[in-house]
This record gives C-alpha cells, structure tokens and sequence, in this order.
C-alpha cells in the first residue's frame, strides 16, 4: 500500500486543519488553524510548496505569529467546514479576520470564504416568530 504525500492543492482555501505552530524556534502542540492560501498568493498554487495557515484561536492574522506558512504534510484536515464549525469559533474568527494584516492580496479568499459561510448560516437559520 503507498501513501500519497499530500500536497499545496490538497488544502484550498478555507480548508480547516490542525497543525503545530511554530514560536521561538519550537513547534507547538496541534491546534485549529485554516488554511489562507498558497504560499505566495493564488497565482503561484500550482508551483507552491507550503500554504499559509491562520492559527485563528491565537488572536487576529499576524505574520510569524498566528499567521504561519507550513508544509502539507504538517496539516490534518478537519472533517468540518465554516459552515458547520462550532457558532462560537465562527465567530470569533470572522470578527478577527478583518482586524489582520495579509501579505499583498493573500487574505482576499478567505475573506470570500468566510463572507459565504456567513450567508449560508444566515439562510440555515431557524426563522423566529414575534
């Protein structure tokens, strides 16, 4: 049996993994983290080698520090989406995200991403009654 090596185009944008971050030199404990994009923005996805990850529990985007650029092999997708993920973590991160700074354009696509899933928890809302 081969195992197949993950790769950039494995994790798209918003995907929602666990990974170690890295502080001081020293990889950390696995927490929740989503994936930003390729290292280097959209335009070089099929040439990149690592993605950019966002330690979302560590506090809004900072580069180097909740903002971190990992190899495939470092993440473990979640079996979970914006959408579904817990109302709280949601919210906190979509409150976050436009609070960080991004390399460039790189955060453009998961602002995207984000802004759909808020729609879509919108429309799935149960209707209240006055």
């Amino acid at each position: 049996m081969t195992t197949k090596t993950p790769t950039v185009q494995d994790f798209p944008t918003a995907t929602l993994v666990t990974a170690g971050p890295w502080a001081s030199g020293h990889q950390l404990d696995p927490r929740p983290a989503i994936v930003v994009g390729p290292w280097g923005g959209p335009e070089f996805a099929g040439e990149a080698r690592m993605v950019v990850v966002w330690y979302y529990t560590l506090g809004m985007p900072v580069s180097g520090l909740s903002l971190q650029a990992m190899f495939p092999h470092e993440l473990t997708p979640l079996d979970d989406t914006l959408t579904t993920m817990d109302q709280g973590a949601f919210c906190d991160l979509a409150t976050s995200l436009p609070l960080g700074r991004f390399a460039y354009n790189d955060g453009d696509d998961l602002t995207a991403a984000v802004n759909r899933a808020v729609r879509e928890r919108i429309a799935a809302a149960p209707a209240t009654h006055s």
